[in-house]
């Protein structure tokens, strides 16, 4: 199923401008479409109690691109409690660049807010200091309206960068004005210099790759097996559906080259 023709690309869904701007700037960028398997693409549930039951949306939407990029992926969910926006953009380990990942996610009493390029390597073996330091300026500019979030563990923080945007916002309209506005620029801006950081880079001899394949797919493992929304997803589509989707698209060891 399309996107364009789903909920996903309406004003329904909280994301909806985050996932068109995303999409619109990889294709500047001559990524092509990559084909998610009919079983993750798109499914319909429901979930609840028998006297209260609630629908639920997933879509699964990918990309590639020939030299740069391995596997783009957006994770997009839409229900009465849940709207959930999760991309994650594997590079290609020719190139010494961290991960973007996002994760944007609505409960039923708050919103959880995460946008960082992700390292793959230590923070001082994968970010210069010009990069270190346009992250941290935006990083401040977006903090200045979004609260900082409680403050991760060692063994979680060290998937994160310097430059992290970690929020946690209530559920009421004044969130939603940070959301739309606040946050929504902070997100184009890291997207923008995420592409611009990944296609003006050179590629790295076969050591650094071979650091970058056991960096990536240290991280890529860590997320299979420890990832938080897991509960979420097993309540809203099955404990089977969410292993199948965590193991096989989300997280797969498959997309590091």
């Amino acid at each position: 199923m399309l996107i364009q023709n789903t909920i996903f690309y309406s004003k329904k869904w909280r994301w909806s401008i985050f996932i068109k701007f995303l999409i619109s700037q990889l294709y500047e960028y001559h990524c092509v479409e990559y084909k998610i398997p009919s079983d993750f693409s798109y499914k319909e549930s429901t979930y609840g109690s028998k006297i209260s039951k609630s629908n639920v949306n997933l879509l699964t939407w990918g990309a590639t691109h020939q030299k740069r990029i391995n596997f783009a992926r957006a994770v997009c969910i839409n229900s009465p409690n849940y709207s959930v926006l999760n991309f994650l953009i594997i590079p290609n380990t020719r190139y010494n660049v961290p991960f973007l990942g996002v994760d944007f996610v609505t409960l039923p009493k708050s919103h959880l807010l995460v946008l960082d390029f992700q390292p793959s390597l230590k923070v001082e073996n994968q970010f210069t200091y010009e990069l270190l330091n346009q992250l941290e300026k935006l990083k401040k500019t977006c903090h200045l309206n979004l609260p900082v979030a409680e403050k991760m563990s060692e063994n979680v923080a060290r998937f994160f960068s310097p430059g992290l945007i970690w929020s946690r916002l209530p559920k009421e309209p004044d969130s939603d004005y940070l959301i739309e506005n606040q946050l929504y620029y902070s997100f184009k801006e890291y997207l923008q210099l995420y592409l611009k950081t990944l296609f003006e880079s050179e590629k790295v001899n076969r050591d650094i790759q071979d650091q970058l394949i056991n960096g990536q797919n240290d991280y890529l493992n860590y997320r299979r097996d420890k990832d938080p929304a897991r509960p979420m997803l097993s309540n809203l589509f099955g404990k089977d559906f969410t292993e199948s989707l965590i193991n096989k698209v989300l997280f797969s060891t498959n997309k590091v080259l």
